[in-house]
């Protein structure tokens, strides 16, 4: 769980060690029943995620919890370790009190 000035976002990491070598192939997950409903409910109060990620980058899904994604959608749809770090913070600090410090932050890196 993140939380911060702007808001709280829950965040179910699941991690593919390696991706299947087929585009057509489905990608597993452990995300089980109960995580999958937990999300689906919580969604309606909050910020939540699922983030699928292999090696430096990963998948950001904040809708159907339990859809199939084939190696092809991960392709397509993955994003840097460093624009999943950015959306976080987009969501729990961007646009308030610590709109200084985030410019400090990102010049940094």
């Amino acid at each position: 769980m993140y939380a911060g000035p702007a808001g709280v976002l829950f965040v179910e990491y699941k991690y593919i060690p390696k991706l299947p070598k087929k585009n057509t192939t489905v990608i597993r997950h452990s995300l089980s029943s109960l995580q999958c409903a937990w999300l689906e409910r919580m969604k309606h109060s909050t910020n939540v995620a699922l983030i699928v990620g292999s090696n430096s980058t990963g998948v950001i899904i904040q809708d159907d919890f339990s859809r199939n994604m084939c190696k092809y959608n991960y392709i397509e749809e993955n994003v840097t370790k460093g624009e999943i770090a950015q959306w976080i913070y987009n969501i729990t600090f961007s646009g308030r009190a610590n709109e200084n410090h985030r410019q400090i932050t990102a010049s940094s890196n």
